[in-house]
């Protein structure tokens, strides 16, 4: 008998426990909640607080608008301690004027996650968001514009104007901000005297609206160097790039190492690339998909 009630009392006991570690009690815990916030106000619109492609750092340039008007699809997979992600990535390229003016704009229709208590607890996850495993991401676009052609010679230069419209999901789940934000950077290709290598790199600001009670955006340098080499259909680019913000310790400074390969065939071609997080992204990425080129 008393073994019987031993066993009741145990099994209430865990029952209670188990009750009052809810995901509600475990966001309170984590954000320390004051019982009046609004759940949204704790939410990080940081890189190192977000999904892998809610702040993404924007590829390098090299100097040069994309003439060719094309369609790229690619499947991404994202690996990370406490968070591993799998997407389907858009790209499009339209050329308004050949070697003058682009537009490219690139889009996450699909995003599908698993993420930790940990990482939830880190993010600010809001409790009703837990058992989420899906989100749509933002909409990026971008103008591209030759500089100074008649140096091409010596010199590729080139403006970016971009543009990330608040279109995703996930807000609440950590997986995309929800936020607008732009940036512009001018982007050089300098050739190396008789060799299919040259060097690329880009310089300029991005900047992004945030949740905080301090700041409404920040801002950071953005930048990026490397070395493309194109010989025989086939373009390999590797480089290091990334942003700094000003907000220090906030986790606003997101640096990446990424290589990635191109094999035409014919008109059209195949892509595979790779992304190492530095800092203030945790993620190992492999990424691969086929470019379907329009036209002639």
């Amino acid at each position: 008998m008393l073994r019987c009630l031993l066993v009741v009392l145990s099994f209430l006991l865990f029952s209670s426990a188990a009750k009052a570690q809810s995901p509600y009690t475990l966001w309170e815990q984590a954000v320390n909640w004051d019982g009046i916030t609004h759940w949204s106000r704790y939410m990080i619109s940081m890189p190192a607080y977000q999904g892998p492609n809610s702040l993404p750092v924007p590829r390098i340039g090299n100097g040069s608008p994309d003439s060719v008007f094309s369609i790229t699809a690619t499947g991404n997979l994202h690996f990370s301690k406490g968070d591993n992600t799998q997407n389907l990535a858009l790209y499009a390229n339209y050329p308004l004027v050949k070697d003058v003016i682009s537009f490219d704009l690139m889009w996450v229709p699909y995003e599908r996650y698993t993420i930790s208590q940990a990482i939830k607890t880190k993010r600010h996850v809001f409790a009703q968001f837990y058992d989420d495993h899906e989100a749509t991401g933002e909409v990026h676009l971008n103008t591209n514009i030759r500089l100074l052609k008649k140096w091409r010679k010596h010199i590729e230069l080139a403006i970016r104007i971009g543009y990330r419209f608040p279109s995703g999901s996930g807000f609440g789940a950590a997986r995309f901000t929800d936020g607008p934000g732009y940036h512009f950077d001018v982007s050089f290709g300098k050739p190396f005297s008789n060799s299919s290598v040259k060097w690329i790199g880009m310089a300029g600001f991005y900047t992004w609206q945030i949740e905080s009670e301090k700041h409404n955006q920040d801002d950071a340098f953005l930048f990026g160097s490397g070395l493309e080499w194109n010989k025989n259909n086939l373009r390999l680019q590797t480089y290091i790039a990334g942003y700094l913000g000003y907000l220090e310790g906030s986790g606003d400074k997101p640096i990446v190492f990424r290589t990635t390969l191109e094999r035409k065939l014919k008109r059209n071609s195949l892509l595979l690339g790779f992304q190492q997080g530095i800092k203030d992204f945790d993620y190992t990425s492999v990424e691969a998909g086929f470019k379907y080129v329009i036209g002639k």
